[in-house]
């Protein structure tokens, strides 16, 4: 834990995904949820309680008398169990819970640019909040149907542990417990192993699933639950909360990392705190006090003034005794000599999406994030008068009810999120607007682009096409940055499709096409033999590939080709007295040794290049590792190809080394035996694929910006 003189480091908020009643299925679809002030309760699905009713006919009574109105997905049994390679009876023993948290995280993942199956192998840590084990009991109860893949079916653990697997995930993975706050004391968590070292990207996020009457039971006990299912948070007519069910999960990366790496950063963690409520009048009864003491010490240790914090997302469940005590906590801390417009903006996602309980609290995170990266407060839905039970004119506090502008003014905007668990675990966390990113402006390239779309069925890929089609005509993205990312920032499945197009409007109408199963005037469509992507042969040309003035774009263009140039330079000014990168810059390749020296340099660059572009294997793709790849070449293909061969595993043989190793200084350059990649010049009229690499390197910007292609 940071001490309280040193700021703990801050972590970058890069992707988002979501699922929560009311078709909402990408972050998108959830911030319009928001900003109309709308809330989807219904009945719980007739399916879901058939099992208590057949198990014991005294329970039909009892049922008759449980709150049956809440929030409630879709399609909770819905699963593409081929697309993660689960088989259909390991599918059916999963609790929905987990598919869930796969498939959330698979969005969470391509919403922030980073194709999750180039993350097979890495330290990627993930943590899930969890709460309830409905389906884990009603499964557990029919002793003759259990075999040997119900237990990891339905334990808790199996929410976080298989999307690792699945993944090949190597960080940590953890699912939390700690009942509402679970989720946000995930993403707290998550937070100190990237400060730690632990892990280099985290996946943090909750998961709830209304499978079962038995819990809703207890609350309705309890008198902890709404009867119309609805949560009535901040408001006179507050009688409970509504039960709610989805998964919410965010990308997590060191901020200087994220900055590094060029990720879109949609907002900043600067800390945060967990805490217990200890003993009150019962062991559900919150604490004002310890609350209180709990942001304190965030903002203490984070480094943040309250006075400076412009909204906190409450956890807001609408219970007659849980919203005046938060109110009051926050008021002591965040309302502090606040008065008239200065006075702290408060809200809550739960009237919305109910209160989903083991992810509450990440889905007011994600909430947030949303406002700080729109710059609007959306409303706190359905408010129609405020409890009397909260002193609001002393509070420093006041509740949106439209939505409001939140604009940045260049003093960093500041936010917090709480949530609490029903056991006293209670979690807060620190958000600031991100960082002002400069997108540099590239000069524009004429000529076609190649947008490539890929999933594991035409019907994922039709719905793929659809949604970006209408992705573009929202917006104002042309080809080749869409283009750019599609190439390099997303996962390329088995079947699938390219649109060839100059203009938006060429792309829309091939992507159309490609939705309604129709060809096209650019529109190409295959499909992989076997489902299998085909190993890369890699060929290295000979002498006469190279051309002065080549490498020049794309040492200005492309970071890791000059990476790679300024490695070998190293090596080439110590053995052989000239600078590559100087060369490449002035063209004055010079004789024959150092031309075959400088083509050497360029097969290597463009093969680090072409490896990032997803042409070879990627890190930790053991399956292509084990077959390995096809090297060819004119002449003696070492030790360009040998270099390549080294990379195949995903890890450059130190360059230094390597060329010693291979015997350049001695035979490659001396006895002019270097073998090059032909290198197409970036910008030739009559080299189109070098356009389109030039694109590629050129557009790189920003990770993300299209829509979640489920």
């Amino acid at each position: 834990m940071a001490s309280e003189t040193s700021t703990p480091e801050s972590i970058a908020v890069i992707g988002l995904g979501c699922r929560v009643a009311g078709s909402v299925a990408t972050p998108a679809d959830f911030w319009n949820f928001l900003l109309e002030g709308r809330s989807n309760v219904t009945e719980v699905p007739e399916e879901r309680w058939e099992p208590y009713l057949k198990r014991d006919p005294r329970n039909a009574a009892i049922l008759r008398e449980v709150t049956r109105l809440g929030t409630f997905l879709d399609d909770l049994a819905g699963f593409d169990a081929e697309f993660f390679g689960v088989s259909p009876r390991e599918a059916e023993v999963m609790d929905p819970q987990q598919r869930l948290a796969l498939e959330v995280s698979w969005e969470a993942l391509e919403h922030a640019g980073v194709s999750p199956r180039a993350l097979a192998g890495s330290d990627t840590a993930v943590l899930m909040g969890v709460n309830s084990d409905d389906y884990g009991k009603l499964i557990m109860e029919d002793l003759p149907g259990i075999d040997a893949w119900t237990g990891i079916g339905t334990s808790l653990c199996g929410i976080a542990n298989r999307v690792s697997h699945l993944l090949d995930l190597r960080g940590p993975s953890v699912a939390l417990d700690a009942a509402c706050a679970a989720s946000l004391v995930a993403v707290h968590q998550a937070c100190q192993m990237l400060r730690a070292g632990e892990t280099s990207l985290a996946l943090a996020g909750g998961v709830s699933a209304l499978i079962g009457p038995g819990l809703t039971r207890v609350l309705d006990e309890a008198g902890a639950t709404a009867p119309d299912g609805r949560c009535k948070t901040f408001d006179a007519a507050a009688d409970g909360y509504g039960r709610g069910e989805g998964a919410g999960v965010v990308v997590l990366k060191r901020l200087a990392d994220a900055e590094r790496d060029g990720d879109r950063i949609l907002a900043v963690i600067r800390g945060g705190a967990t805490a217990q409520d200890g003993r009150t009048v019962g062991i559900m009864s919150p604490n004002g006090a310890a609350q209180a003491d709990m942001f304190r010490l965030a903002c203490r240790t984070s480094g943040v003034d309250p006075a400076g914090v412009g909204y906190i997302e409450a956890h807001g469940t609408g219970t007659p005794t849980g919203d005046p005590t938060e109110v009051g906590a926050l008021a002591q801390v965040y309302g502090a000599g606040r008065a008239g417009a200065d006075r702290c903006r408060i809200g809550s996602v739960k009237p919305n999406i109910g209160h989903l309980e083991g992810g509450a609290g990440v889905m007011g995170l994600i909430k947030t994030v949303l406002a700080l990266h729109h710059e609007m407060i959306p409303p706190t839905a359905g408010l129609r008068q405020l409890t009397g039970a909260v002193d609001w004119d002393n509070s420093g506090l006041r509740v949106p009810t439209e939505v409001e502008p939140w604009p940045r003014t260049g003093i960093p905007r500041q936010a917090a999120v709480c949530s609490y668990g029903y056991g006293g675990t209670i979690a807060h966390i620190l958000l600031e607007e991100a960082p002002a990113q400069q997108v540099s402006r590239s000069p524009e390239v004429s000529g076609p682009v190649i947008v490539p779309l890929s999933a594991r069925s035409a019907q994922r890929l039709a719905r793929q096409a659809e949604a970006l089609a209408d992705h573009l005509r929202a917006g104002h993205q042309e080809p080749a940055p869409v283009a750019a990312t599609l190439w390099t920032r997303r996962s390329h499945e088995p079947v699938r499709a390219a649109v060839v197009a100059e203009h938006r409007h060429e792309l829309i109408a091939g992507l159309d096409a490609l939705a309604r199963g129709e060809s096209g005037s650019g529109l190409v469509t295959g499909e992989l033999p076997g489902g299998q992507a085909a190993d890369a042969v890699w060929v290295f040309s000979g002498h006469g590939s190279h051309w002065a003035g080549m490498g020049r774009e794309l040492l200005q263009a492309e970071p890791t080709f000059a990476r790679v140039i300024d490695e070998i330079d190293e090596v080439f000014g110590r053995e052989l007295g000239f600078s590559a990168r100087e060369a490449l810059n002035t063209g004055e390749l010079g004789s024959t040794d150092r031309i075959q020296a400088l083509t050497f340099a360029m097969q290597v660059g463009l093969a680090a290049v072409l490896r990032e572009r997803g042409g070879a294997a990627g890190r930790g793709d053991r399956a292509l590792r084990r077959r390995g790849g096809g090297l060819c070449g004119r002449r003696r293909v070492h030790p360009a190809s040998r270099c390549r061969s080294g990379v195949l595993p995903g890890a450059w043989v130190p360059l230094g080394d390597g060329l010693r190793r291979h015997g350049f200084g001695a035979l490659a350059v001396r006895r002019g035996r270097a073998a090059a990649v032909r290198s197409h010049r970036c910008g030739g009229s009559h080299q189109r694929i070098g356009r389109i690499l030039c694109h590629l390197g050129r557009h790189r910007g920003r990770r993300g910006g299209l829509p979640d292609l489920g």
